[in-house]
């Protein structure tokens, strides 16, 4: 038999070291590890069950955890000024939903300040700029900053707080129509 047509079987121990450079880099999910590691060994011919019982014995030597992972996302993803909805829809997109709630209490020691998060995500991309213009500009405006802050994943009132604190023009006159009455 020539080395061509010589297959190499795929070992436990080959999937259990690549298993581990991957969780050296960053926490994984057990789905997305089993993914990944599914990806680097499809042209090797192994035993269907063998990454499965290698991601079993991880997750019995605490090597790996979904509730590890799902903790270390939500501090990710909090870093980069996204909001409870959208780490939320992260993390079923990630398979770990059920541990969700869970994950987004325990990833501080104290609790998180959402709306000083979106403070700070809508000051960074907007410097405090007030919105100007006639009613249709500023309307636009408007709707292009809620959007922008809906996205990122922070709820509908703390959005129209920061938004609204940044039309003056509507401020001023809904305070002078409450000042005529």
């Amino acid at each position: 038999m020539n080395a061509a047509e010589q297959t190499v079987l795929l070992t436990a121990s080959e999937v259990r070291v690549a298993a581990l450079d991957l969780l050296a880099r960053r926490e994984h999910s057990a789905v997305e590890l089993g993914t990944k590691l599914a990806k680097r060994f499809r042209c090797r011919e192994s035993d269907p069950d063998l990454i499965e019982q290698v991601i079993r014995q991880l997750v019995s030597d605490g090597l790996l955890s979904d509730q590890r992972f799902a903790v270390s996302r939500v501090r990710q993803l909090s870093g980069r000024g996204y909001g409870p909805a959208r780490i939320r829809n992260e993390l079923r997109r990630q398979q770990v939903d059920a541990l969700v709630s869970d994950s987004l209490q325990e990833a501080f020691d104290s609790p998180l300040d959402w709306a000083e998060v979106a403070a700070m995500v809508y000051q960074k991309k907007y410097r405090g700029a007030p919105i100007v213009g006639d009613w249709d500009t500023r309307q636009r405006e408007r709707s292009r900053r809620l959007r922008f802050l809906q996205y990122r994943g922070f709820d509908a009132d703390m959005s129209q707080a920061l938004v609204d604190g940044d039309d003056r023009e509507m401020m001023t006159s809904l305070s002078s129509a409450a000042g005529s009455d």
